[in-house]
């Protein structure tokens, strides 16, 4: 989206009796290459639009000023410090590239009257608009042609833009350019407006489209990511199907170890045992671990035998949901395909990221003001009492949570034999524990666990004074000296009004 230097000289020849001669009011930014100028003219305002974009290089009058950012670009601000009350007496292009030169004359800024009847001088300024397609800029010049600010780094041609340099030209274009394009109906308007109107609509209609374009090209990649990563995600589930399949093979060799007193030696690896599973009673030979009695070898097969059959429901629940996911995305590929206009693709974004299909995008690019500190490692929710109970966002988190903020007589809570969140219920020195604080806190930790589906979970409890992480340990892994175990049973009533009372932290 560029115009060509004869269409930028249409332009220009439309804008002359508009603006010149006028008063430049106000700098307004659309982004910080793309700004509105709102100039006085006797009776009426004038706004012209100068794009200096990649790829969008362009100006014209535009009706209406744009929403403004809430920290403007170092050149906006320079910009406002400069022109400000400048008068524009002359507009021109260049005779050889798309180079316009706004004239202005302006109250020196560093000026200071000495009495209250002192004119104020005049300056003279240059605003140059090197409109050149990949390598667009906006520069003011002072009246030595020495350059004040540029809205880039870097000028083409690898030419000084340092503040105080003397501006040089562009280097001027290849000679097999064919810069004379012009959309047929720009030559034929007259020069009353009617130009700057068809430019506006066209490059609004062009705008329109690459953003339906691109919006449509991310929505479909990120749906055959999510659709890949859906596919992939049944198959590590099915795998582990197939482990729990397996559970009564660990149950069969506990039973089996238990023929095997007194003929097990220390540091054995394995031992023989007949399978009175089998009505011939052939020796099977079932593994070890060296470092444990024979006692302790049963108790491990038993109890992997019932940590996997007590994972089945759970993972043949994430099985259907993560199918019916994966139904659901590859229907939004389909639904894709029929939508047309922005707001429709807009909107079917959102309702992808609500229903959970897509994932928000990351937000680490936008950066908020500087002095907006980075959120606590931890969600805070209140008791019913009012007490702060606190819920690390992961497993990270969980260790500063723990063992950065916790203070040795808050109570630490984690779901027993669940992967989750650490939480801690704040205590004062001359508290006493209460039940109701407890069950709070016990039912955010046994909600914000894997165990949430079943119904009940054990949720274990101490002093935080009493809880380690070890040396090297996983992050979230620690360990705690005693305890208690409270059974929670989450009350749907209860979970809602904690998840209702969540502080906005900032």
């Amino acid at each position: 989206m560029q115009l060509s230097r004869r269409e930028i000289e249409l332009v220009v020849e439309e804008l002359r009796p508009f603006l010149v001669p006028s008063r430049l009011q106000r700098v307004f930014e659309a982004n910080p290459r793309r700004l509105v100028l709102q100039w006085r003219a006797p009776g009426v305002t004038h706004h012209l639009m100068i794009a200096a974009e990649t790829d969008d290089t362009r100006l014209h009058l535009v009706e209406r000023k744009p929403d403004q950012p809430a920290h403007p670009s170092p050149f906006t601000m320079q910009l406002r410090k400069w022109l400000h009350g400048a008068w524009l007496d002359e507009l021109t292009v260049d005779e050889d590239d798309r180079v316009v030169r706004f004239y202005l004359r302006a109250i020196d800024p560093d000026w200071t009257p000495v009495s209250d009847d002192e004119a104020a001088p005049r300056i003279d300024l240059v605003l140059v608009a090197e409109l050149l397609g990949r390598h667009p800029n906006l520069i003011l010049l002072d009246n030595d042609d020495r350059i004040i600010g540029t809205a880039t780094g870097s000028l083409l041609g690898q030419r000084d833009a340092s503040a105080g340099a003397e501006y040089s030209p562009p280097p001027p274009p290849p000679e097999w350019a064919d810069d004379e394009d012009v959309r047929p109906i720009l030559q034929e308007l007259e020069a009353d407006g009617s130009r700057s109107d068809v430019l506006a609509d066209y490059f609004q209609r062009s705008r329109q489209e690459r953003e339906q374009r691109d919006l449509r090209k991310s929505l479909s990649r990120r749906l055959k990511r999510r659709v890949k990563k859906l596919r992939r995600r049944i198959g590590h589930i099915e795998s582990d199907l197939q482990r729990i399949d397996d559970a009564d093979e660990y149950r069969r060799r506990g039973e089996l170890l238990q023929s095997a007193y007194g003929s097990v030696e220390p540091g054995a690896s394995s031992v023989k045992v007949p399978d009175f599973y089998d009505e011939d009673m052939p020796e099977v030979e079932i593994p070890l671990d060296p470092a444990c009695s024979l006692q302790e070898n049963i108790e491990r097969y038993f109890h992997d035998y019932r940590r996997l059959t007590r994972a089945r429901d759970r993972v043949e629940s994430r099985l259907l949901e993560t199918m019916e996911m994966l139904d659901a995305a590859e229907s939004a590929r389909e639904e894709l395909q029929g939508l047309e206009s922005v707001d429709d693709l807009r909107a079917f974004a959102q309702r992808m990221e609500a229903q959970g299909i897509l994932r928000p995008r990351s937000r680490k690019g936008r950066r908020g003001p500087r002095h907006q500190k980075p959120l606590p490692p931890y969600r805070e929710f209140r008791s019913r009492r009012g007490r702060p109970i606190l819920v690390g966002r992961s497993a990270k988190h969980n260790d500063a949570l723990t063992t950065s903020v916790a203070r040795g007589r808050d109570i630490w809570l984690h779901a027993r034999d669940w992967a989750g969140a650490h939480v801690v219920l704040r205590m004062r020195k001359s508290d006493d524990i209460d039940g109701e604080d407890l069950l709070d806190a016990a039912t955010l930790a046994a909600h914000f666990s894997e165990g949430r589906r079943d119904t009940a979970v054990d949720v274990t409890y101490t002093q935080a004074k009493y809880v380690r992480k070890p040396s090297n340990a996983p992050p979230g892994l620690v360990t705690h000296a005693g305890g208690s175990t409270l059974g929670v049973r989450i009350e749907k009533k209860r979970l809602q009004r904690l998840l209702d009372s969540e502080v906005e932290l900032r």
